[in-house]
């Protein structure tokens, strides 16, 4: 019987943290699910964890690939995907006892094309668990169990938490996303692009992942600051890939897009060794120039959150002659 939910767990170097990831999965409550732990180039001994979990339960399917990165491992696995939904579930992280079962009813009863819930952060030293919701505090108009369809309203998922946690796609909606290879953070690039073709989508406010916060090796503790490269790269797929003819239908997504680029100017803050002078500002310019096409649709968009200072900040850096100021304006903001 073909399994109605793919897991899919990209693994590199994380042969300490594989073994509660994987019980995590075979003790679910949900049995019609397989998992693809595909391993990318890792030089350590997560393989062999995974083939002796093969062993013992044949829905776990153990997948060798060359090293390519994350999207890498997105994009071989979606292409290739035959089951109607699938998760993401990074193999440093795990997954509630129930949450493939809650989830597939959720998105099923309500003919979903996404689904997400919440999560628990947790912290390695010292084992605290800290409630996360996927909603921002200030976000009112989005309420849980309660299907949006309208586009204005998918699109505000955006805003929710990116990352993979207790989110369930319908396959169909993340065929055809082209993924950057070699870099981090393309779980945004994802994200973004499947809600696009979202059609039905809603929120179930119940902690059904467990993400381990801040253990070494982690992208949330990057501080490279060729991280920005990576940042960047997955904002400008998002931008070639969203479809220029539905640009007004698409106008919270560019919109979420300028709250990514400043974002990006925050983090360049934080890891620049040389702020101002090196490649990396320049990568910013960028992605800020690449921006400015959609500034119409952009300014057309009002959230609950939004200030005057905020809308100056939005107009100066998406106006060609003054983008450059508001970029440092920002970053210096953080330094």
């Amino acid at each position: 019987m073909k399994p109605e939910i793919t897991v899919i767990v990209p693994i590199y170097n994380v042969e300490r943290y594989i073994r509660k990831c994987l019980d995590s999965l075979l003790a679910q409550t949900f049995a019609n699910f397989e998992v693809w732990a595909v391993d990318d180039g890792s030089p350590d001994n997560s393989t062999e964890i995974v083939l002796e979990y093969a062993a013992k339960d044949q829905r776990i399917k153990s997948i060798l690939k060359e090293n390519g990165g994350y999207g890498s491992v997105l994009q071989d696995s979606i292409d290739r995907l035959e089951s109607k939904y699938f998760l993401i579930c990074d193999p440093d992280d795990w997954l509630a006892r129930d949450a493939l079962e809650k989830l597939y009813n959720f998105a099923e009863e309500k003919q979903l094309d996404l689904a997400v819930a919440d999560k628990y952060n947790v912290y390695e030293e010292d084992g605290e668990e800290e409630y996360v919701k996927s909603i921002p505090s200030w976000m009112q108009s989005i309420k849980a169990d309660t299907v949006y369809t309208a586009p204005e309203d998918v699109h505000k998922f955006s805003l929710f938490e990116v990352t993979p946690h207790a989110k369930l796609y319908k396959t169909s909606i993340a065929k055809g996303i082209v993924f950057p290879q070699k870099v981090s953070y393309t779980d945004f690039v994802l994200y973004m692009l499947a809600l696009s073709k979202t059609k039905r989508i809603a929120y179930d406010q119940e902690a059904l992942a467990y993400y381990l916060k801040n253990r070494p090796g982690n992208t949330a503790t990057d501080v490279r600051p060729s991280v920005i490269k990576d940042y960047l790269t997955g904002f400008d797929d998002i931008l070639k890939q969203l479809p220029q003819e539905q640009a007004d239908r698409n106008q919270v997504l560019y919109y979420r897009l300028f709250i990514q680029l400043r974002y990006i100017c925050k983090q360049y803050a934080k890891v620049s060794k040389d702020p101002f002078k090196d490649e990396y500002i320049k990568l910013i310019y960028q992605g800020a120039a690449s921006l400015q096409p959609y500034r119409q649709e952009i300014y057309q968009v009002t959230m609950e959150n939004t200030t005057k200072s905020s809308r100056i900040f939005q107009h100066g850096l998406l106006t060609p002659v003054t983008s450059h100021w508001f970029v440092k304006k920002i970053i210096k903001k953080f330094m």
